[in-house]
């Protein structure tokens, strides 16, 4: 496995998991289009529920990427990974004046499909330098 592919999948996973937990928990905050109530209790159950999405969604993200063989020349696997999250995010909650926890999940997929848009430019950049340079020592020899 390369050091590229355990620096993503051993860091940056949970760094972006851990990013969204506070931002899941301001969020809880935000009731929504709805009379403001001061004694409204704060929804911990639910922003506990959407913690553990994001906490399940990333497992599946690393499991995607866990592979010893992949690396990051190797850009279909993360394309198939952004196909994946593409369908995901048109499957959130896109209606208005919702409670704010409910937005969460759909920011958390929307960065993660940054990221595995970003690896599939890397590696398609990659496979582009890796075959010219296969090309180049079929010519020399």
């Amino acid at each position: 496995m390369s050091a590229i592919n355990r620096w993503v999948r051993f860091l940056v996973v949970p760094v972006i998991w851990l990013a969204f937990v506070p931002y899941a928990v301001s969020a809880g905050h935000n009731p929504g289009f709805v009379f403001p109530d001061p004694t409204r209790p704060y929804p911990t159950g639910h922003v506990v529920a959407v913690c553990v999405l994001m906490a399940i969604e990333s497992l599946v993200l690393f499991a995607m990427l866990q592979p010893p063989q992949y690396d990051l020349r190797d850009w279909r696997r993360a394309l198939k990974v952004l196909a994946a999250l593409i369908v995901a995010f048109f499957f959130e909650p896109m209606y208005t004046d919702l409670p704010g926890y409910l937005y969460v999940n759909s920011a958390f997929i929307f960065a993660w499909a940054l990221l595995a848009a970003a690896l599939v430019l890397v590696g398609g950049v990659l496979s582009g330098v890796a075959a010219v340079g296969a090309r180049r020592s079929r010519h020399a020899a």
